[in-house]
């Protein structure tokens, strides 16, 4: 089974002057421009209107994130509400922690 084996790499954030980016960050916007882009052809293909799921993604997105960071603060509020916690760390979003469940639903919300 060596074959299936892909090795993660060495690092998952580049820096860019003072700013980071993360790999794993910037596979979701992969993932979000190319479901936009296939959703739209799809969509004007069988006669949809063209714009429509750019629109609706315009506010899918937003309230996905949204959602996933409650989910994540929701679901281990010790970090941020326990003791020694420190509540203003939940708005730090660049810190990590989303949690797909919240992204759906609330993304579906927004749709």
């Amino acid at each position: 089974m060596t074959l299936a084996f892909i090795p993660s790499p060495s690092t998952g954030v580049w820096h860019l002057g003072p700013v980071p980016l993360r790999a794993y960050a910037m596979c979701i916007i992969a993932g979000i421009v190319v479901a936009v882009w296939l959703g739209e052809r799809r969509w004007v293909a069988r006669g949809g209107r063209p714009g429509d799921v750019t629109e609706i993604a315009t506010w899918m997105v937003p309230f996905g994130i949204i959602g996933g960071r409650l989910y994540h603060v929701l679901t281990s509020p010790d970090a941020y509400f326990g003791e020694g916690g420190r509540p203003l760390h939940a708005l730090y979003i660049w810190q990590g922690g989303l949690g797909i469940w919240g992204a759906i639903a609330l993304g579906g919300v927004g749709a």
